[in-house]
């Protein structure tokens, strides 16, 4: 595999980015544009294959928090919508597909650097059901990690 990668920046805050990569015989290129203002990131990328991946965040609207929009062209069904808080001892970060029907993402976090409790969960607005469900605990003690 061959990749070459040129990146460019301008005054006002924008960086493009435009990247080929050769895997045997075939070529596949695409442009990154990232526009940064203020707390808000925008990122677009266009494809050879006429996709186009949009990413909007946005760091801090309140203390901790992050919000995430994504979507790609010309799917559809593509676009989510991420929440994210991060604090010293917890983190939480929700998610749902912007479509009739999304699953809903739920995972979290609290702890400190010698115990940690975890969860992650999904819901499947479809079907009314969990599809998904894991606990975790951790703990570090010195030479011990369990």
């Amino acid at each position: 595999d061959q990749k070459f990668t040129l990146t460019t920046y301008s005054p006002t805050g924008v960086a493009i980015t435009s990247s080929r990569t050769k895997k045997g015989e075939l070529f596949l290129g695409d442009v990154n544009t990232q526009l940064k203002n203020k707390n808000i990131t925008t990122d677009i990328k266009a494809d050879t294959n006429s996709n186009l991946f949009t990413t909007i965040t946005v760091n801090e609207p309140a203390p901790g928090v992050k919000a995430i929009l994504s979507f790609k062209v010309p799917e559809q069904t593509s676009g989510k919508v991420e929440l994210q808080y991060l604090h010293e001892y917890a983190g939480i970060s929700s998610s749902v597909g912007l479509k009739a029907n999304p699953i809903v993402n739920f995972s979290s976090v609290i702890g400190t650097n010698a115990l940690a409790f975890g969860a992650d969960i999904s819901f499947d607005t479809k079907l009314g059901e969990l599809t998904k469900s894991n606990v975790a605990v951790n703990f570090v003690k010195d030479d011990l990690i369990g």
